[in-house]
């Protein structure tokens, strides 16, 4: 019966599949793995190939006009991208440049990736990893990043207001002058992160690991700080106007040195 059942599902597959995939007439897990990424990559006008991975990306054959139901991704009725590919192994992959908007790419290996000036905007992004990922001017604005792993990664400059970051661990993450206001850092692992002159006006830090990270300059304004760990801290310069601290207080005044205490009137 189960043999059955795989070959009309064959025969349903074969049935659908443009005849530039290049399918093999097993369908075994790797060929529609192998599909699936190579879809990924042909709806981003992937060019440049990871170097394990050469077969699995070819440059774009679709008709730019196919339709989702032809291309076999998943359609997203709020997406003009309708990008599906989670999990998949884009370690060390070209997405620089590319417009990847509401893009699924949760539990995706995306390590040492260059996504360079990449839009990203409400892209889902959960559990990924991008260690060392290159994101530098990056837009993700709204993405959810919760419990991505970016340790060491280069997000210089890049926009993530609104985004959720719950939970990630960006230790060693270079994340200067990057945008995150009204973002959502809680738990987050920031352990010597590079965050100097960072906007994080109203960001969500609770209980969020600072260790030896570098503030300096940064905007913390209506921060919310509470529970978060800031030993070895370097807050030179940051402002701290209406920031939730670690012990629950609400600091109001200007801020120039390296304490992480409010101050407090005689």
């Amino acid at each position: 019966m189960n043999s059955q059942i795989l070959t009309t599902v064959a025969v349903i597959l074969a049935a659908t599949i443009p005849v530039g995939l290049r399918f093999s007439t097993t369908f075994s897990e790797s060929n529609l793995e192998s599909n699936r990424l190579q879809q990924f990559a042909e709806k981003s006008g992937l060019n440049s190939l990871p170097a394990d991975q050469p077969d699995r990306f070819i440059h774009n054959q679709f008709d730019p006009d196919q339709s989702d139901a032809d291309t076999g991704l998943e359609a997203d009725p709020a997406s003009h991208s309708n990008r599906q590919c989670r999990k998949c192994n884009l370690a060390g992959a070209d997405l620089s440049d590319r417009d990847l908007s509401r893009s699924d790419l949760r539990e995706a290996n995306l390590t040492r990736a260059n996504l360079q000036k990449t839009k990203l905007l409400n892209a889902k992004l959960t559990g990924a990893q991008l260690s060392q990922a290159q994101l530098q001017n990056a837009q993700l604005r709204g993405a959810d990043l919760k419990a991505v792993t970016l340790q060491q990664a280069n997000l210089t400059n890049a926009e993530l207001m609104h985004a959720n970051l719950k939970d990630a661990n960006l230790e060693g993450a270079n994340l200067s002058n990057v945008e995150l206001r009204d973002a959502n850092l809680s738990f987050s692992q920031l352990v010597n992160a590079e965050l100097q002159q960072a906007s994080l006006y109203g960001t969500l830090l609770r209980s969020a690991n600072l260790t030896n990270a570098n503030l300096a300059g940064a905007d913390l304004r209506y921060a919310d700080l509470s529970r978060a760990t800031l030993t070895g801290a370097n807050l030179t310069g940051a402002r701290l106007d209406f920031a939730i601290m670690p012990d629950g207080t609400v600091y109001s005044g200007g801020w120039g040195g390296l304490h992480i205490e409010p101050k407090t009137t005689p």
